[in-house]
């Protein structure tokens, strides 16, 4: 990593972590409308990398507007849950057009790629609106999302100190199995830790029904998220966030790790 790229990536953090943690710490629509806007700039990012990445974002975004139902379904959900599955019932009549053998309503791509966005940004990233709105919401995103900073951060430290074996060396060549083991130690870790500074009131018993599946679910949603910017042919999924690459960039692993906890939080918590 170059000088220069350090120092847009601390400024990048240095600005956007204490907005984040505002946001978290007022919860209510301050954080709804938050998600609804990152949601909505992901969505930008989806809609130009699998459509049309020869156009700048804006001009992409603006030939697929559709996408911006993700964005409601996120913001929205702290309004009315429902959204969430009318949008998941758009996205399989949008997936039946796009994948159908007919051209009835035109082009069938576009159909799918909102098909995926409505799923992938519109259902999944919804739920960490649903979580932050549960009794003890601020300090159960606050576990989700730092047991998976901490996921990533023992990837990329033992996968640099000791990784010697490729883990998918076709979709991301520089993860490797040693540092997926480092990840998932830290993760486990970092729940049970956080659990217990955070004091959810949950028994570590009933805490490692997250703590042992999430940092699978961090590292799955890192390898989606690679894998997507090889078919889409790009290295980052936009340069919004200087130094970091894009939103998209940005929450691949909170994608899958946030509707576990909140699948978790319903069964086993509330």
């Amino acid at each position: 990593m170059t000088r220069s790229n350090l120092q847009q990536r601390v400024l990048t953090a240095a600005v956007g972590l204490p907005l984040l943690a505002a946001a978290v710490y007022i919860g209510s629509w301050p954080f709804a409308l938050a998600a609804g806007a990152i949601a909505l700039l992901a969505g930008m990012e989806f809609v130009h990398g699998w459509l049309m990445p020869s156009l700048s974002i804006p001009a992409a975004a603006t030939k697929q507007p559709a996408f911006v139902l993700a964005a409601i379904m996120v913001g929205g959900a702290h309004w009315e849950p429902q959204l969430v599955p009318a949008g998941a019932a758009v996205a399989v009549v949008a997936a039946a057009i796009g994948y159908s053998r007919a051209n009835a309503f035109g082009p069938r791509k576009p159909y799918r790629v909102l098909a995926w966005c409505l799923v992938y940004l519109g259902v999944l990233f919804s739920t960490v609106v649903l979580v932050r709105d549960v009794d003890g919401g601020r300090e159960w995103v606050l576990l989700g999302l730092l047991s998976t900073f901490a996921v990533d951060t023992g990837a990329y430290a033992v996968g640099r100190l000791i990784g010697r074996h490729k883990m998918a060396p076709r979709i991301s060549p520089g993860k490797t199995w040693e540092g997926a083991a480092g990840g998932y130690a830290a993760g486990i870790g970092a729940v049970f830790g956080l659990n217990m500074l955070l004091d959810t009131g949950v028994e570590a018993g009933t805490i490692a029904h997250f703590a042992l599946p999430m940092p699978l679910a961090a590292i799955l949603g890192d390898l989606l998220e690679s894998w997507m910017k090889r078919r889409m042919g790009v290295k980052d999924a936009s340069g919004l966030l200087p130094g970091h690459g894009g939103f998209l960039d940005r929450l691949d692993s909170v994608l899958l790790v946030m509707p576990l906890l909140y699948l978790f939080l319903r069964v086993r918590v509330l």
